[in-house]
């Protein structure tokens, strides 16, 4: 976790910037039950000051550290857990679904998460549990009944896009209680909770979760996910569009901006 790394007017553009974003109607805003969106991908690639934010040097240099190598960016989303009806994210790893549905090849992958709100624990704060990535990819069993038992509104959207099974509260991919139990018993959880601004770097093998939001306080995070150059996609027989899995692996140039602020006076000159 490294708190305070974008400052407050960095935020607020970057709040800005979401609501404008959330407002085109495509393929990458996916909905809650109720309507309310629960995450919007790639806005990077429409937006500009989201694509600044991948490419800034405060982001990528550790990035680069941790994974050892150039780094390129594989996805990326706003997760948006509203006040009150933000839904949960089950128990998971993400690795398996780059691995599975990429043809990613291991997991030398992170994602970034930047906290665009306050997070405490009455909002749905990620829980992780520590250690965890050191289980490797774990071989549970997709979560078949999961995606047999959804409701009708679930059913039509899911026919509309073939990738929804892994995008929903209901997730393909998810760990066993016995999985978890080891785990929790060894190392505890971990509930992410920090100010705006901040930034959490974690494995794509991290167990990890979170509730849903019965507080009147949203939480919204952009998350900028990075694999290395070493660690490109191999081909698959079905790959899923661009927005959720860039097989381009050109290494990001970080850029050592001073601030986000910086980017939208060179869009407007």
């Amino acid at each position: 976790m490294m708190e305070n790394l974008f400052s407050t007017e960095e935020v607020d553009l970057l709040k800005r910037e979401m609501h404008v974003v959330l407002k085109d109607e495509s393929p990458r805003k996916i909905l809650e039950k109720n309507g309310e969106v629960r995450s919007f991908f790639a806005p990077h690639q429409v937006n500009p000051v989201f694509d600044a934010v991948g490419k800034m040097a405060r982001v990528v240099r550790p990035a680069e550290a941790l994974l050892d190598s150039a780094v390129y960016i594989h996805q990326t989303k706003i997760n948006s857990k509203c006040a009150l009806t933000g839904d949960w994210w089950e128990w998971h790893q993400d690795f398996p679904y780059w691995h599975i549905e990429d043809g990613m090849p291991t997991p030398r992958v992170l994602t970034v998460m930047i906290y665009l709100d306050d997070v405490n624990e009455f909002n749905g704060p990620m829980l992780l549990i520590p250690g965890s990535h050191h289980a490797g990819l774990v071989d549970d069993d997709a979560n078949n009944e999961n995606l047999n038992n959804e409701t009708e509104w679930f059913q039509q959207y899911q026919k509309s896009t073939t990738y929804m099974s892994n995008l929903t509260a209901r997730l393909k991919y998810t760990l066993k209680r016995d999985t978890l139990q080891k785990w929790v018993d060894k190392n505890g959880i971990y509930a992410a909770k920090a100010p705006a601004g901040s930034a959490l770097f974690f494995n794509g093998l991290v167990f990890h979760a979170s509730a849903n939001n019965l507080s009147p306080w949203s939480r919204d995070t952009y998350l900028v996910t990075y694999n290395s150059t070493e660690n490109k996609l191999n081909s698959v027989e079905n790959p899923r569009p661009d927005f959720l899995a860039n097989p381009d692996a050109t290494p990001i140039q970080a850029v050592a901006q001073d601030s986000l602020t910086a980017v939208v006076s060179t869009e407007n000159m």
